[in-house]
C-alpha cells in the first residue's frame, strides 16, 4: 500500500471515529440528564388523586406506589451502585435511559393501580444506576479545584423535582390528556439524552472483572476508616428527604385539600415550592461550607415544620405555602450541606459505590416515612398525620444539626 493509500486510509478511520464533547460541556449535560430524570420521578405526583378517583384506592395505596419507588431505588443501588466504577460512566446511563423510557411509556398508558407500581418499580431501577452513575461523573467532569460536582447534582435533582411537579401540575389542570401529556414531554428529554450520553467522553478505564463478578451485588461503598463520620453526617439526608419523600407522596393532596380552584396546579405547586426553592437556595449558597449549611438548615427546618403543621390544623394555604418556603431554603441547605461533607469523604475509585451509600440512606428516609404516613392517614386522617409528620422530621432535623456538631 502507498503512502498516499495510508493518508486516505488513516483519514477515514479517523472520520469514521465518534467526536467526542468537551469535559467542560459533559458536565453540564449530565447536570441536566439528572434533572430529567428526577422530573420524570416527580411527574406523577399531582396525577395521584386522579388516579385515585379513576380506581378507587386508598390513602394508604397512594403511598405504596410512592414508596416501591424509593424501594426499587434502594435495590438498584445496591445491585448496581458502584458498577459505573468498573464498567464506565456511559453504559449505564444508557442502559438506565432505556429502562427509564420504558418505565415512562408504562406509566403513561397505565390502565389499573397495578400498572402503577410495575411503572414506578421500573422508573427506580433505573433512577438509582442512574444517580450514582451521574454523581461519579460529575465529580470525573467538574473543573480541577472546584467542587461543582455535589453543587449540581443536589440543584440538578431539586429543580428536576420542582420542574416535574410544576410542570405536570399544570398539564394536568389545563391541557388534554392529563395523565398522559406530562409523560409525552419527559419522553421528548429521555430521548434527546441518548446521543448525549454517546458522545461524551469516558472516564472511567475498565477494571478487568469478568460480567459474573460485575453482576454480582455492586455493595455501596462508605469510606474506609469514616464509618463514624458518614454515620454522623448521614442524619442530613434522613432529616432532608423525610421532607421531601413526605411532599412527594402526600404534599399535593394536603395543598388541594385547602383550596377550591385549580386544585392539581396547588398540588404540583406544593412539591415545585419545596424541590425549587430547595434548588434556588443551593445555587445562592453554593460557596457556603458544609457544616455552615447544615447547621443554618437545622434551626429552619424546625420552625418551618411548626408552620406546616400550623397551617393544616389552621386549613390556611397561605400559612402553608409560606411555611414551604422556608422550608424549602431548609430542606437546600440540608440536602447540599450534608451531600458536600458526605461526597468529600470519597476516593476516586469509589466515587460512584459513596454516592450510591448516600441515596440508599436517602431513600430509605424518604420511602419509610412515606409509608407509615399513608397509613396514619388512613386511620387516623390527613392532618393528624401531617402533625405526627412534621414533629417526627423536626426531631431529625435537630439531630443532623447534633451529629454535625459532634464530627470533629
Amino acid at each position: 500500500m502507498t503512502t498516499q493509500e495510508l493518508a486516505r486510509t488513516s483519514g477515514r478511520s479517523a472520520a469514521a471515529l465518534p467526536r467526542r464533547l468537551p469535559r467542560s460541556l459533559s458536565f453540564w449535560l449530565v447536570g441536566g440528564i439528572l434533572c430529567v430524570f428526577l422530573m420524570a420521578s416527580t411527574a406523577p405526583s399531582p396525577m395521584y388523586s386522579i388516579y385515585q378517583q379513576r380506581w378507587g384506592f386508598t390513602t394508604t395505596v397512594l403511598t405504596e406506589v410512592f414508596a416501591v419507588y424509593a424501594v426499587a431505588i434502594l435495590v438498584s443501588l445496591i445491585m448496581f451502585g458502584s458498577l459505573s466504577d468498573h464498567v464506565g460512566r456511559r453504559p449505564v446511563l444508557l442502559v438506565s435511559l432505556a429502562v427509564e423510557i420504558v418505565s415512562v411509556v408504562v406509566l403513561a398508558t397505565a390502565p389499573a393501580v397495578g400498572w402503577l407500581y410495575l411503572g414506578r418499580i421500573l422508573q427506580g431501577l433505573a433512577t438509582g444506576a442512574a444517580t450514582s452513575a451521574v454523581s461519579g461523573a460529575l465529580l470525573d467532569f467538574q473543573p480541577p479545584g472546584t467542587s461543582r460536582g455535589p453543587l449540581i447534582n443536589g440543584v440538578s435533582a431539586s429543580l428536576g423535582m420542582a420542574l416535574g411537579s410544576l410542570m405536570a401540575g399544570t398539564l394536568v389542570q389545563y391541557a388534554p390528556g392529563p395523565t398522559t401529556l406530562s409523560y409525552v414531554v419527559i419522553l421528548v428529554g429521555l430521548a434527546a439524552a441518548v446521543p448525549a450520553v454517546l458522545a461524551m467522553p469516558e472516564q472511567v478505564a475498565g477494571s478487568g472483572r469478568t460480567w459474573r463478578e460485575l453482576l454480582r451485588p455492586q455493595r455501596p461503598t462508605v469510606p474506609a476508616g469514616r464509618g463514624r463520620d458518614f454515620a454522623l453526617l448521614a442524619t442530613t439526608m434522613l432529616a432532608a428527604w423525610t421532607v421531601g419523600g413526605m411532599y412527594m407522596s402526600l404534599g399535593p393532596s394536603v395543598a388541594k385539600g385547602m383550596v377550591s380552584g385549580a386544585p392539581y396546579l396547588v398540588g404540583g405547586l406544593a412539591v415545585a415550592t419545596l424541590a425549587g426553592v430547595g434548588g434556588l437556595t443551593q445555587l445562592l449558597f453554593a460557596g457556603w461550607p458544609g457544616r455552615r449549611a447544615v447547621l443554618v438548615a437545622t434551626p429552619l427546618l424546625i420552625a418551618s415544620l411548626a408552620g406546616v403543621a400550623t397551617s393544616v390544623v389552621a386549613s390556611s394555604p397561605v400559612l402553608f405555602f409560606a411555611a414551604s418556603l422556608v422550608l424549602g431554603v431548609g430542606w437546600g441547605l440540608m440536602f447540599m450541606g450534608g451531600f458536600r461533607l458526605l461526597t468529600s469523604m470519597a476516593t476516586p475509585e469509589h466515587r460512584a459505590g459513596t454516592s450510591a451509600m448516600i441515596y440508599v440512606v436517602a431513600y430509605l428516609s424518604a420511602g419509610v416515612p412515606s409509608v407509615t404516613l399513608g397509613f396514619l392517614t388512613t386511620a387516623f386522617g390527613l392532618t393528624s398525620a401531617t402533625v405526627v409528620f412534621a414533629v417526627a422530621a423536626g426531631t431529625f432535623a435537630a439531630v443532623a444539626g447534633i451529629s454535625t456538631l459532634a464530627r470533629r
